[in-house]
């Protein structure tokens, strides 16, 4: 049965992944050009190499024809500078751009845009096997209903956004494949204890996840949860986890800060970590949580636009899907998915196993903690103007959790008659929206 549903979807999915790969313009990625320029001068020098000027130079010209600049902005050739091409990715961990390096390497003396599709048929391919991931997960978690897994795995490969993300040349791709897998591999733990397979998945896939982008770091959490399950499958009561939360947090903080007279100050394995990982200051970054008068109002905005940009805008935020006709459905796909939890989660102790209840609260843990960290991106604030407003690619992460959490909800909504049926609605809502995406696309550019 397994097999024949791969034999199958596989060929679907990445067929789907490709239309996008070629449909739309070369460099019209979100921050696509910086992307490959990164692995481009690792191919001409390696991690550390400088702009090297002529690559620089050729996906400039690139860029110029495939109209990614407005008809009056030409980039400067014979400067003895770089052109100004958008956005330097060279602070990202390089794991994903050596990888694509020794990709693209042997096409180096080939056109620009021919290596550019080459680096987005292989995010076609990672789209592809995370897709598998996800219907492999719900497979675990729900054996007996195969329909449901083939729905939230084709749910999330018709995502706009989703699918549109993953077919560019982007390291977030390899980001959410190996989070995906990481998500498998602890499914199998919860369900099957302290089997190899999902030992090296869970633990490979969040390596390999928090080794491609620092957005990434947030899965460490479900992953320490996902271990403490699976070396005591019993039950724990909850003020062991409130005793056991406050002890690890004390830890954390003592081994982490010190005070003097400047106040609370990083120890310096913390210091070497903003500067080499994260990449922000953690003490000012706290103390500006505590801002909540700022802060609310662009919570309340980052709630609107993240929500969006994760379902319906595609490219750099820009092209919108059927808006705002898309984005009410998805909106309402999401209040309807949290009512349907709420209404069924009363149900969770008597028709689900203990390993399944904590697949479940595991994936209500990680998207609270993926959303959480979204948040996080807008602090410390600024003292004047306006913050970066981060967009839903940063919860892809945790689109498997979501996606989980989104299905059940939905289905869990309905009278429970309808229930066998109603993931095919949701499918086809989703199915809908991946149209208008794909209409969207050659009307902006083609038309």
């Amino acid at each position: 049965m397994s097999q024949n549903i791969i034999r199958w979807l596989a060929p679907l999915v990445l067929l789907h992944s490709l239309i996008y790969v070629f449909l739309v313009p070369p460099w019209q990625h979100y921050d696509e050009p910086g992307h490959f320029l990164y692995a481009a001068y690792i191919v001409h020098g390696g991690t550390s190499a400088p702009d090297n000027l002529a690559i620089a130079r050729e996906v400039a010209d690139s860029m110029y024809r495939h109209h990614f600049w407005p008809p009056d902005v030409r980039p400067d050739l014979l400067s003895p500078r770089p052109p100004g091409i958008p956005t330097d990715q060279r602070h990202h961990p390089p794991l994903y751009y050596v990888v694509m390096a020794s990709i693209i390497g042997p096409l180096r003396y080939l056109p620009v845009e021919i290596q550019l599709y080459a680096g987005r048929i292989v995010s076609a391919f990672l789209m592809t096997l995370t897709v598998l991931a996800i219907w492999r997960t719900a497979q675990t978690i729900i054996p007996d209903e195969p329909r449901m897994a083939l729905v939230l795995a084709a749910t999330v490969a018709l995502t706009p956004a989703f699918a549109d993300l993953m077919s560019a040349f982007s390291s977030d791709v390899l980001m959410n494949f190996a989070a995906a897998t990481a998500f498998l591999g602890m499914a199998m733990l919860l369900r099957n204890g302290w089997r190899p397979t999902g030992v090296v998945l869970a633990m490979l896939g969040t390596t390999v996840a928090v080794l491609t982008k620092r957005t990434a770091a947030p899965i460490v959490l479900p992953l320490v949860l996902v271990l403490i399950w699976t070396a005591y499958r019993h039950p724990i009561r909850w003020w062991i986890y409130l005793v056991g939360g406050s002890v690890m947090t004390s830890i954390i903080t003592v081994s982490s800060f010190t005070f003097d007279a400047n106040g609370l100050q990083p120890r310096p394995w913390v210091a070497l970590l903003e500067r080499e990982y994260i990449r922000v200051q953690i003490v000012p970054w706290l103390a500006s949580w505590a801002d909540w008068e700022r802060a609310w109002p662009w919570y309340w905005l980052t709630l609107e636009v993240a929500h969006n940009h994760f379902w319906a805008r595609l490219a750099w935020g820009h092209i919108a899907v059927w808006s705002p006709v898309a984005d009410w459905l998805v909106a309402g796909l999401s209040i309807a998915a949290i009512i349907g939890l709420l209404r069924g989660a009363c149900t969770w102790p008597a028709t689900l196993s203990r390993w399944q209840q904590r697949w479940m609260w595991l994936c209500l843990i990680a998207v609270i903690v993926a959303w959480v960290a979204l948040f996080g991106r807008l602090h410390p604030l600024p003292i004047e103007g306006r913050p970066h407003i981060p967009r839903g690619r940063y919860l892809y992460w945790a689109i498997v959790p979501t996606i989980w959490l989104v299905g059940l909800g939905w289905q869990q909504l309905w009278p429970e008659r309808w229930r066998p049926y109603t993931p095919y609605i949701l499918l086809a809502i989703v199915a809908i929206c991946d149209g208008a995406a794909l209409i969207a696309i050659i009307f902006f550019y083609y038309n």
